[in-house]
């Protein structure tokens, strides 16, 4: 009888432990996965995926494309006819003063469309001239197409026809279209 005691005893020891056992994994487990969801929310809030407040659910905000921007494989591709397309660091202090110019340019009517490429951006980057390497002043296909920073190329029936290459000629040039009457 004492002998069945002791066993029943230690089985309910064992059985105990194991029970302790997986209540602590089952604990652990739940304090990850708690961890984890929170973590998920504040990343959530942080990005502004998640908003707080009295916005309207209804309310849908305008969707704005911008077709100025393009990348440089694309100089050739565009539908008008003529066109500039200017070249140059976005990230540059003189930007301000090419973008000034160009709205100025673009308020006129009857204007040439202007579009930009950010020569900084990973795709454009093989289109971007290299120390000592030559370019082909008018190129007529995109393979061809090497420029240095700032670079302004008129495009004319898929070709381009006048080439302004430099900060300070970029700029007088710049200067020069938005000045000109219609």
């Amino acid at each position: 009888m004492q002998k069945k005691k002791k066993q029943k005893l230690n089985y309910e020891k064992s059985f105990n432990s194991n029970n302790d056992e997986i209540l602590r994994i089952i604990k652990i487990l739940v304090g990850v996965i708690l961890f984890l969801v929170l973590f998920y929310f504040l990343a959530m809030l942080m990005t502004g995926e998640i908003k707080f407040g009295n916005k309207n659910q209804n309310q849908q905000e305008d969707i704005v494309i911008q077709y100025d921007e393009i990348l440089a494989g694309e100089t050739f591709k565009k539908s008008d006819l003529e066109y500039y397309v200017l070249y140059f660091n976005f990230s540059e202090d003189i930007s301000s003063t090419y973008l000034a110019y160009r709205s100025s340019y673009l308020e006129k009517s009857e204007k040439f469309p202007m579009y930009m490429v950010d020569l900084e951006k990973g795709f454009n980057a093989s289109y971007v001239q290299g120390i000592g390497e030559e370019d082909e002043q008018y190129p007529e296909t995109i393979d061809d197409l090497k420029v240095s920073n700032p670079t302004i190329l008129k495009i004319k029936d898929k070709k381009v026809v006048e080439r302004i290459e430099g900060k300070d000629s970029v700029k007088e040039f710049l200067k020069a279209i938005s000045s000109e009457e219609n």
